[in-house]
């Protein structure tokens, strides 16, 4: 008989994970420019993650990535702050507006941020990520072995390649898998050491977790929710009920995570 999928039964008993390493690998603080988000702070996430069990969530700012560097990085900072176990910090800087890129990164570095997010679209119109604004950031983070989460929804994989092929220390997390062009996706997966694919999608195609895992693919996918735009439960939920073996479960929502995140060097 199969061992029971401590998984699935937490998920369907609605208790958290417990014994297991859970990582949101993406995720953000503060409203959008446009649009409210209830309770988008550290406190409310942190409680979403004790209700679940998870251990740490990889969190960037949604005001940076809408332009607004210095206050939303502010933000995250006051969470790193507030709960340093259990909130990882992703640095946005400004690629806009070169003049500030140095500065920004040293001081986001100082304050506790291990990882950087870039947002093409949260640039200027037209500035693409193999724009070479962009040079400093992946050369810092490749100084400086940072792994770097990427928004990324099929075509932006084009401007990337060459940057991970340059930048070899940098672990890249490509956002959204399963958005759009997913055989690219999986290229880059198999081809690139440094390169994991990211779940969070607010479309949620049944069957793709299932797919990944039988293209062989169960060491280089991390899950992620994008809470606060959506629910770290229902995207949890993707993995936990998904018709995969618990050990692959357990690969995709920690294990590969800690590795892409530098995690397992950390004291």
């Amino acid at each position: 008989m199969n061992a029971p999928d401590v998984f699935q039964a937490a998920g369907r008993a609605g208790r958290p994970i417990t014994g297991e390493l859970l990582i949101d690998a993406h995720a953000h603080f503060g409203h959008g420019p446009d649009f409210p988000i209830i309770r988008p702070t550290a406190a409310a996430l942190v409680a979403s993650m004790d209700r679940l069990g998870v251990k740490m969530t990889c969190v960037s700012s949604i005001p940076a990535i809408f332009g607004d560097a210095e206050h939303g990085n502010a933000l995250v900072a006051d969470g790193i702050r507030a709960y340093p176990d259990r909130i990882f910090g992703y640095l946005v800087v400004d690629v806009g507006y070169p003049e500030k890129v140095a500065a920004q990164l040293a001081g986001g570095r100082a304050a506790g941020f291990r990882g950087v997010k870039v947002w093409s679209y949260g640039a200027r119109p037209g500035l693409p990520y193999n724009h070479p604004n962009y040079e400093p950031v992946f050369a810092y983070a490749n100084e400086h072995a940072m792994p770097v989460l990427a928004h990324v929804f099929g075509p932006e994989l084009d401007e990337l390649e060459d940057h991970i092929k340059r930048y070899p220390r940098i672990r890249w997390l490509l956002a959204h898998i399963g958005s759009a062009e997913l055989e690219k996706y999986l290229r880059f997966a198999r081809e690139y050491p440094t390169a994991y694919v990211e779940l969070c999608l607010s479309s949620c195609p049944r069957g793709l977790v299932e797919h990944l895992v039988a293209a062989g693919l169960e060491d280089k996918v991390v899950w992620g929710s994008d809470a606060v735009f959506l629910d770290q439960a229902s995207q949890l939920g993707r993995v936990l009920f998904a018709q995969i073996p618990a050990a692959a479960k357990r690969k995709l929502l920690g294990l590969n995570a800690a590795k892409a995140l530098g995690l397992e060097r950390s004291p």
